[in-house]
């Protein structure tokens, strides 16, 4: 007798046709099957067919009839479900192309995307969606461009110019805060210790003022490991010590932003490019966030230098002026 084991089957074809085979070996047909189950012989052909999915109740039945165990047959039955909602998100992918077209061309470059298990999985967009940890097109477009991003932080990104790459540089900021979780000490004790730690900020930046020469020239295709140097990895840990996540991450050429401020899971994190020709642009950018962490509340998101709507002029400027009493301090012209 045949010895069968799930994990030694072809997942794609319905769990039916692993049964015909099943019945073919105990010589029996549909109709002996559907009068030994008390079930009326079109619906015991629908289960062979793999029209009609096989529940619990059934599995037990083939269980006392086949004696292949009930759990055999659930397994075929999730792992063919599983492939076909898999290929029907393909096929609503391949309907889309100009989704998958939209995005950056750099995103290909960048190790930001993880490769699929196979080339399909990546022609056919499915590797984006993971990246997003969005189901389909049409979840990202709701949560970015319509409704759930707007409610949880008062922005839509169809205000901007190229919502595509914005969303892909918001995204990686969270990936990278997910990799590295902090402690959540809490808005007044964040703002405590930042009141605290900003004459070292200062101190900080007033000796890290120029950039260090780069041996290449650093463009939206370099890698960012590359461009890390020692005041970036000294101002991440600083703030990281008074409870602020700091990072730099790549920005596109069709969406040059310079920073962001937002809460992410309950810790401030300010969100800069790493690609600042000037040192003194990157201090003015950092500390221009600062004052969102210092002022303004967690319900929202700050986006600088890409124009949007609903960033609150009055914020801005409350955040520029800081920035520039920072600067000068730090002996930054200003």
């Amino acid at each position: 007798m045949q010895v069968y084991r799930c994990d030694e089957l072809a997942y794609v074809t319905p769990p039916g046709r692993t049964l015909s085979e099943k019945l073919e070996e105990m010589g029996l047909d549909a109709n002996d099957l559907a009068a030994r189950m008390g079930y009326t012989p079109k619906a015991v052909n629908d289960i062979l067919q793999g029209y009609c999915r096989i529940t619990p109740e059934v599995a037990f039945s083939l269980e006392v009839i086949t004696e292949i165990p009930a759990s055999f047959w659930l397994r075929r039955q999730i792992a063919y479900d599983e492939y076909l909602a898999r290929e029907y998100v393909k096929a609503s992918l391949d309907n889309q192309p100009l989704w998958r077209k939209s995005f950056p061309e750099e995103l290909g470059v960048r190790d930001w995307v993880r490769r699929g298990k196979n080339e399909a999985d990546d022609k056919s967009g499915l590797s984006l969606l993971k990246f997003f940890a969005v189901a389909s097109p049409q979840a990202w477009d709701s949560y970015y461009k319509d409704a759930r991003l707007k409610v949880a932080f008062r922005i839509s990104l169809a205000d901007v110019k190229d919502p595509y790459a914005m969303s892909a540089w918001i995204r990686r900021g969270e990936i990278l805060s997910d990799q590295d979780p902090m402690e959540k000490l809490g808005q007044p004790a964040v703002r405590k210790n930042l009141k605290a730690a900003l004459p070292e900020i200062i101190a900080f930046a007033a000796a890290n003022k120029v950039r260090p020469k780069s041996k290449k020239r650093i463009t939206y295709w370099t890698p960012e490991a590359e461009v890390v140097d020692d005041c970036i990895a000294g101002l991440q840990a600083l703030c990281r010590k008074i409870g602020i996540r700091v990072l730099f991450v790549q920005n596109f050429k069709s969406s040059p932003v310079h920073g962001m401020y937002r809460w992410y899971k309950d810790v401030p994190l300010i969100q800069l490019h790493d690609r600042f020709e000037k040192r003194a642009t990157m201090w003015f950018t950092f500390f221009h966030e600062l004052a969102h962490v210092l002022y303004h509340g967690k319900k929202g998101i700050c986006l600088q230098n890409i124009e949007i709507t609903h960033n609150f002029p009055e914020k801005e400027d409350e955040a520029n002026c800081f920035a520039q009493k920072c600067m000068v301090d730090a002996g930054f012209e200003v």
